[in-house]
């Protein structure tokens, strides 16, 4: 009897679907034998719901024109070499039987971002980013207008952009949706440019299908022409925002550098070395990686700085159906918005829930909010440009070399 006893660590297990609390005992001494039971508390039994520090995107590339910027990662686009001849045939074939039974080509996906890039023979369509994986399913967001050179992009965003109708299915602006002619949406960034619906096309071109239906319908007499309205009774549609991303300092040091203000804060989309793709041979790709910072100015009694808060950061990959890896800083983001901005994400009805189902509610509406999409915005706008670029550069180098290996 001297021996001293020690009772058992974990006295119940959970079995089956009941629900036994797990007791938990200290060692009984033999002059102290008093066993002590610790009930699981609701905080035990309810944890709160974890909340992702960050967003991470991977944007693979659909078309040569077109990329997917989705939350979800697949396998077999990440390798280097891309999916196998066989693994695009299935994928092929899945999206065929999605359509012949009537669904969508993809299962929808509301939290990821399609960029689309319209062909129209002759003429240069802006580029469109979508919120969803399908530009068959997702609602438009932001237009996108390349300038000259890569030195200008304009953003027209806002809830008009998203109406149906306004976008139609070739991915252009609908025609009665045009603000007027050059001069009119020169003096006006907030117009739209719209597109007529010709009775030809080319091949490539976008929105086969609506092209021909239309071209039967004018053909047959029947149904209403998309060209053809009475412009009192129509108000065209107009963006509520223009947001312009400029590049910075072409001939500089600092030349990867591109410049947007929104909020009153100016943001820039640079160029990093503090982070790089660790497979083999991602040292080539030094400098395609970016980051997004704020520059927030810093009030001091005798001086006036500005500081830099990283918000995002993009991680260019060496796979070839994947551009990269796309990641934003939700907390920093959300400090920022508390800041400058908390009319920003309408959380009035947040407030009166609990801390941990605020805080989600915070990152989900931070995640469909406007200034996300500018982000992803601008975020495509310089990955698409810093591409061409270097591609450029690179043309040029061999066609000087190629002219010196000639005249040698």
């Amino acid at each position: 009897m001297g021996e001293q006893k020690h009772a058992i660590t974990v006295s119940e297990v959970e079995k089956g679907d009941t629900e036994t609390p797990v007791q938990y005992t200290t060692p009984v001494s033999p002059l102290k034998e008093n066993e002590i039971t610790r009930i699981p508390t609701e905080a035990t039994l309810h944890p709160k719901k974890a909340i992702s520090p960050q967003s991470t995107y991977h944007i693979y590339e659909e078309t040569p024109l077109d990329k997917c910027i989705s939350p979800v990662i697949d396998p077999k686009r990440e390798r280097w070499s891309g999916p196998s001849l066989k693994e695009q045939k299935i994928k092929r074939l899945q999206k065929k039987e999605r359509e012949s039974s009537g669904l969508p080509p993809v299962e929808p996906d509301d939290a990821a971002f399609y960029m689309h890039q319209p062909y129209l023979s002759f003429h240069l369509p802006p580029q469109v980013l979508y919120m969803g994986n399908s530009k068959y399913t997702a609602k438009p967001a932001v237009i996108m207008h390349e300038g000259c050179f890569w030195k200008k992009y304009t953003l027209q965003l806002g809830p008009s952009i998203s109406q149906p109708g306004v976008i139609d299915p070739r991915g252009v602006v609908a025609w009665r949706h045009n603000g007027g002619d050059k001069k009119a949406l020169k003096a006006d960034r907030h117009k739209l440019k719209g597109y007529k619906v010709r009775g030809w096309r080319l091949w490539g071109e976008t929105g086969k299908a609506y092209v021909h239906a239309v071209k039967a319908n004018r053909v047959a007499g029947k149904g209403p022409d998309p060209d053809v309205f009475d412009s009192k009774s129509v108000n065209p549609a107009v963006a509520e925002e223009v947001v312009c991303l400029r590049w910075m300092s072409p001939l500089s040091r600092h030349t990867r550098c591109y410049h947007f203000r929104y909020m009153g804060i100016d943001f820039y989309w640079k160029g990093t070395a503090s982070v790089r793709e660790s497979r083999a041979c991602g040292l080539l790709l030094r400098f395609n990686h970016l980051k997004l910072v704020a520059r927030l100015p810093i009030v001091d009694d005798k001086k006036h700085e500005e500081d830099e808060l990283c918000l995002g950061r993009y991680t260019c990959s060496i796979a070839c159906k994947k551009s990269g890896t796309l990641e934003f800083f939700d907390a920093t983001i959300l400090h920022l918005i508390d800041e400058y901005g908390p009319s920003m994400l309408d959380l009035g009805s947040v407030e009166e829930q609990s801390e941990g189902d605020a805080e989600a509610e915070r990152a989900l509406r931070l995640r469909k909010s406007r200034l996300y999409q500018v982000f992803v915005a601008t975020a495509m706008c310089m990955i698409k440009s810093e591409k061409e670029k270097r591609h450029t550069l690179m043309e040029l180098i061999l066609g000087v070399a190629e002219g010196g290996g000639g005249a040698a």
